[in-house]
């Protein structure tokens, strides 16, 4: 069977194609016009959408997903999300009892790299669960575009270089590109915080075991 996270992101696969196509888009269009007219859009997006997924797996899966949660995070150590699951977002989430998570699954650890891992087997038991699964797909997609816009902030002005764009051009592309990153790592921040406390809240109303509620 599909791990979930693959199943995951192959949905959210059109999400960053479409992305992909909106920054070629405003590379050409508004950015360098010179390298292409107008009337070429039309079929150079017919000639590079089937091509986008591709090139997005290369880039994303150049990225551990450690590194990828860092661009997120923008921490060096223990950046995934769960690290901060019982000491920060839980307590702050005003849907979840700490006093009844820790009855239903024991005593709650305060190291980071314990807190991820014992979030992490909470999360086994409730994958399937509507609302977690909404919140871990929209981090996933999210902690990609952040991830490919980051990547992209060099490599679109290096492109614009060999064609020739002038400088002041090259600045706007790799700034755009890293207004970009900044949105979207924060959009992964939000959604990553849901996820780990969507999670939460369902061990916090019930007592999960494996193979269903008690």
């Amino acid at each position: 069977m599909k791990a979930r996270s693959n199943v995951l992101k192959d949905a959210n696969i059109k999400w960053l194609v479409m992305l992909a196509i909106m920054d070629i888009a405003a590379v050409l269009l508004f950015i360098a016009p010179e390298v292409v007219d107008a009337s070429m859009m039309a079929r150079l997006r017919a000639s590079v959408a089937p091509l986008m997924p591709v090139v997005i797996l290369l880039l994303t899966g150049l990225l551990s997903h450690e590194a990828k949660a860092r661009l997120v995070y923008w921490r060096i150590a223990n950046p995934l999300p769960g690290s901060q699951a019982f000491t920060k977002y839980g307590p702050a989430d005003a849907r979840i009892d700490m006093k009844a998570l820790a009855k239903n699954v024991g005593a709650l650890p305060t190291d980071p790299g314990e807190q991820n891992a014992r979030w992490y087997k909470l999360y086994r038991l409730v994958g399937d669960d509507p609302a977690v699964s909404h919140a871990h797909k929209l981090y996933l997609m999210y902690r990609d575009m952040a991830a490919m816009s980051f990547l992209l902030i060099p490599l679109v002005p290096a492109a614009l270089w060999y064609t020739g764009v002038p400088p002041a051009n090259r600045w706007i592309a790799g700034g755009l590109f890293a207004v970009q990153y900044v949105v979207c790592a924060i959009s992964a921040r939000h959604s990553g915080t849901r996820f780990v406390c969507n999670v939460l809240a369902v061990h916090s109303t019930k007592e999960v075991r494996e193979g269903g509620a008690t």
